[in-house]
């Protein structure tokens, strides 16, 4: 064997299974593809030893080869993904949340959607403390130094050693959330201290959470890493150490120890990077895409590997160990299921996992003579002879197990498996299926779902290959200021310029850089401003990133180095995951049926709204926003808080509000004006409350009850917030004022149904201190100009409240049952899933409010352009999605989608298929929920809808005018309304399901 002087290392160390790698990159053509040699081994609690010995089992294998070959050794580890999924206590440490953010966010507070025992296990001090920007930096409030401190030393009293910081905004103005890093280091200089700012983008709870994983792991993390360190130099390695992120690339050790979530699916990644490899030779999936499912001895990860070689990226949200996070990852699922998952039989029913006994498998599992049944167990037990079932003793398991209990194993094994490939599919079209991982024994080669299921060469390494094979990266963010959208060319151009020497000083190869991601969005309310981010990608030049990172390891490895025996025993990682205890609460929200689902609707036909109802009423508003009204997942997580902290909310059909009022009756409509992207920024305080204290004082009165001003959106949450027993204690209308989302305040069915003006008082507040009422107007129309011209300088954020309704206007001038459609087209959604019926979504959908009747699927396919302009404070653009025939989409939006227009393949012509005051609704084409203007991202793979409104839109001109093409400016006044379909009224939840 010719062996060069261009080695590489690729290792992954798992929750239960440490693979390495020797790889020449120089004979990846070959038959061999380029593998020198390859070791499996069980990871040891002592993690340097565990690498020493993987490092040392591949160069005993290959005697020619000498460690001085090797250009760099590539390690890509699942123990932080881990310790999240299996909620490990022994791992993660408690986490004091500081947010900066003045009066708002204190209803959707740190942790609100955290899983129950992961929250316990992290949460232990939260804070708010004035400070934050808005979104044109000016400051919400000053910093208040003297209560950072405050908290920072409380904090320290309680031996918490890691912080998170979050500013509102801070990813446009840095300044506070540095300040205060500064100010808490000085009270705690040992601790972990986590700027948001340096995790990921705008999206406050998103990354909030991020921040708090972070902080969480950063402790473990500087061990682990300390280790792999140690155990590579002890073998006389001198070349550079780096570590693989959750993008394909690498990182170097001073990245990975700030930032060690950028690692959490580096495992899925490295197994699909190398499994790009490994299958280069199958003629029958080469250069299609493929779903990888790599089983290891913990979890198994799911993701999609595109024609390119590269995993498919999470465009919108990634989720790991149930917590939601907002910075790129490769769209991987993970579950936990792998060769080490306990197996349990309560009562005739078989359980598997999600808690393993990971690196303890060959002293627990039954094989090896342990006590505890492992999916290993099982499947050794049903071996007919086959070398892939040789583990431990088979004669231990051999008549251990019934027919009926392998049965049930096998049968939850593959409901798992197919479930979570269901999940992960955009088309119902089968994929190949790609096993790879040490634990892949555990699944069965055929699975519904799969064309085929294929097990490449060295699959058990798959992820080492994966990590060998590693690129560099690195990304640059700016604000900047455009006098002329065409001076945009020139900006990304400096700015391609700026991240290129980046990466080429970090060690890229400067010939290989190539720009991967480009992304350029306005600012709301900040005129001329956009954001503009941009990341490329290069080869490793090793002789040069070696000498950074030796002077680098020249810093932490004395302390290393100087540990004493003690010190050297923490070396050892034991777990110990919540999972183990019964009394943990744990919901497994694939087995609430909600096909059966009754909500609760009482003797005095009031709808008392569950947790379950809420969330069925998140997906059908963003459904019903038509791409505006912003994400309702911050709302939906206050009012869940609310619920749960013992409140109630009632919602009444319209046609009983009269049992709730004296004389005609004051019903209020409720909601925020502004910008979409700063609502998911500057989470709601009180200007809501602060509105409707204004409002009563002027009219000396107060209401009835209470309803949203849309349904469409974030707003769609806002009469069950003010109507709540722990707000206003009033009931809330089954109703509101447009039956989706429109982008200004003046489009709503009394502006267009009445010849007289509605909005005769508005009450406006930004929940800082800066309220006003508007009393006087020439017009609606001028009520929504001064109330946007106020918005531009008090943040781009209010709540506003209007002018009492009547009971005979909720009639005649409201869309009907509103939170009613919302309600069962997010209840469409979930039984989808439950039956994963992926493929059904949009007909589901459409069923739910109405049928074939009233609207139908236009379009189905991936986003392939976006361009968004600003203009006062409203976000223009269009967005293009092509499908498999090539054929187009293309959607102006304006906040909202205004008409949707199709071009056929290799024609110039474009047809109008739908157009306002018709429901446009952009949606994920493997989830059902919607996506928001704010989210259009390329390569998003969608389906879009189109159904009809109330009638009210479309029964008279003036109806017309204000809600249709027309009103959205003059590139659309040529445009012909064409109703896809007929309004169907929908059924009132109380009707169908009050107590008779």
């Amino acid at each position: 064997m010719t062996v060069t002087k261009s080695l590489l290392i690729g290792i992954d160390v798992g929750g239960t299974n440490t693979d390495s790698v020797l790889l020449n990159p120089d004979q990846l053509d070959d038959e061999n593809r380029g593998v020198i040699s390859f070791h499996k081994s069980t990871t040891t609690a002592d993690v340097a030893e565990g690498i020493s010995n993987a490092i040392g089992s591949l160069f005993e294998k290959q005697k020619e080869c000498n460690v001085e070959d090797v250009l760099a050794v590539t390690i890509g580890t699942t123990h932080f993904i881990n310790a999240v999924v299996e909620q490990d206590k022994a791992r993660l440490q408690p986490v004091a949340v500081m947010r900066l953010c003045g009066p708002y966010g204190k209803g959707s507070f740190p942790y609100s959607d955290f899983p129950e025992g992961l929250k316990k296990i992290i949460e232990s001090y939260n804070c708010y403390i004035d400070g934050g920007h808005r979104v044109d930096g000016n400051e919400i409030q000053k910093l208040d130094e003297n209560a950072i401190i405050e908290h920072a030393t409380k904090i320290k009293e309680l031996g918490i050693k890691a912080v998170a910081i979050v500013g509102i905004f801070a990813v446009i103005d840095k300044t506070h959330e540095k300040r205060a890093a500064e100010l808490v280091r000085s009270v705690i200089p040992d601790g972990q201290i986590v700027m948001s700012h340096t995790v990921s983008g705008i999206g406050l709870l998103a990354r909030e959470n991020a921040s708090i994983l972070n902080a969480s792991i950063s402790a473990f993390a500087a061990k682990i890493i300390g280790s792999f360190i140690k155990s590579v130099r002890v073998l006389g390695l001198t070349c550079p150490i780096l570590l693989t992120q959750n993008d394909g690339t690498v990182l170097t050790v001073k990245e990975a120890l700030a930032t060690p979530i950028r690692t959490f699916s580096s495992g899925a990644t490295n197994s699909m990077r190398g499994a790009a490899f490994l299958c280069s030779k199958e003629k029958e999936i080469s250069g299609k895409s493929i779903m990888v499912v790599d089983v290891g001895g913990t979890t198994t990860d799911v993701g999609l590997l595109l024609p390119s070689g590269f995993p498919r990226q999470s465009f919108a949200h990634s989720v790991i160990g149930g917590v939601r996070m907002n910075f790129s990852m490769p769209h991987v699922e993970s579950i936990g299921l792998g060769g080490g998952s306990i197996v349990r039989d309560r009562d005739g029913v078989i359980t598997v996992g999600p808690d393993s006994v990971g690196a303890d498998i060959k002293t627990r599992a039954r094989v090896f003579g342990g006590d505890t049944i492992t999916a290993t167990d099982v499947m050794v037990a049903t071996t007919d002879g086959n070398s892939v079932f040789d583990v431990g003793n088979m004669q231990r398991v051999k008549g251990l197990f019934s027919n009926s209990y392998i049965e049930g194993y096998e049968a939850v094994v593959k409901s798992k498996l197919e479930s979570v490939i269901d999940r992960m599919r955009t088309s119902p079209e089968p994929l190949p299926v790609l096993l790879v991982g040490g634990g892949s024994f555990v699944a069965p080669l055929t699975l519904n779902g799969a064309s085929k299921v294929y097990r490449p060469p060295y699959y058990q390494v798959a992820n080492a290959i994966g990590a060998a094979m590693g690129k560099l990266s690195a990304s640059i963010h700016k604000i900047e200021r455009l006098d002329s959208l065409s001076d945009k060319d020139s900006v990304i151009e400096s700015m391609i310029q700026e991240v290129t020497e980046e990466i080429v000083n970090k060690g890229g190869l400067k010939p290989t850089v190539m720009v991967v991601d480009l992304s350029y969005d306005p600012i709301p309310y900040v005129e001329k401003t956009y954001s503009f981010e941009i990341k490329v990608i290069a080869d490793i030049d090793y002789k040069k990133i070696s000498l950074a990172i030796k002077n680098f390891e020249i810093e932490v490895m004395p302390a290393i180095e100087s540990r004493d025996s003690e010190e050297k025993k923490s070396q050892a990682v034991y777990k110990d995951s919540t999972f183990g205890d019964d009394k943990a609460k744990h919901s497994d929200e694939e087995s609430f049926d909600h096909i059966s689902y009754r909500p609760e609707v009482n003797s005095k036909r009031e709808w008392i709204i569950s947790e379950t109802d809420l969330e069925y009423i998140r997906i059908g508003t963003y459904i019903l926003g038509c791409g505006g009204g912003g994400t309702p997942y911050p709302i939906f997580l206050e009012t869940r808080n609310m619920l749960r902290a013992g409140a109630t909310m009632r919602v009444i059909n319209l046609h009983d509000a009269p049992k709730y009022a004296e004389g005609e009756g004051k019903f209020i409509t409720v909601g925020f004006a502004g910008s979409p992207t700063v609502a998911d920024e500057q989470l709601q305080g009180r200007e809501l409350q602060d509105a409707s204290a204004a409002m009563f004082d002027y009219l000396n009165s107060k209401p009835d009850g209470v309803f949203p001003l849309e349904i469409g959106g974030g707003n769609g949450f806002k009469g069950l917030y003010c109507g709540s027993s722990t707000n206003l204690d009033i009931p809330v209308i089954d109703a509101d004022l447009m039956g989706r989302a429109y982008p200004t305040h003046s489009q709503i069915l009394p502006c267009a149904i009445s010849d007289e003006m509605y909005l005769t008082v508005s009450s406006v507040s930004d929940g800082n201190g800066n309220d006003f009422l508007i009393t006087s107007a020439q017009s609606d129309v001028y009520v929504e100009k001064m109330m946007r011209a106020a918005l531009a300088e008090i943040g781009a954020h209010v709540g506003v409240v209007n002018v009492p309704m009547s009971s005979k206007e909720l009639v005649t001038m409201t869309v009907h049952h509103s939170l009613s459609t919302a309600w069962r087209i997010g209840r469409a959604v979930k039984i989808a899933h439950s039956k994963l019926e992926f493929e059904k979504l949009p007909a589901l959908i459409l069923e739910s409010v109405g049928g074939s009747i009233s609207g139908l699927e236009i379009f189905k396919g991936k986003i392939i352009g976006v361009e968004k302009k600003l203009f006062k404070g409203h976000v223009y653009g269009e967005v293009i999605i092509e499908n498999d025939k090539k054929d187009r989409l293309l959607i102006p939006f304006k906040n909202e989608n205004i008409l949707a227009k199709v071009q056929k393949h290799g024609t110039q012509d474009w047809e109008v298929v739908a157009s306002v005051p018709d429901l446009i609704s952009v949606c994920y084409a493997d989830s059902g929920e919607a996506v928001g203007t704010p989210e259009y991202r390329y390569g998003v793979m969608v389906f879009v809808l189109a159904f009809s409104p109330s009638n009210l839109w479309v029964d008279t001109p003036k109806a017309l005018d204000v809600g249709g093409p027309k009103s959205f400016g003059p590139a659309f006044e040529d445009v012909e309304y064409k109703p896809v379909g007929k309004f169907v009224p929908p059924v009132s939840v109380i009707d169908e399901f009050e107590k008779k």
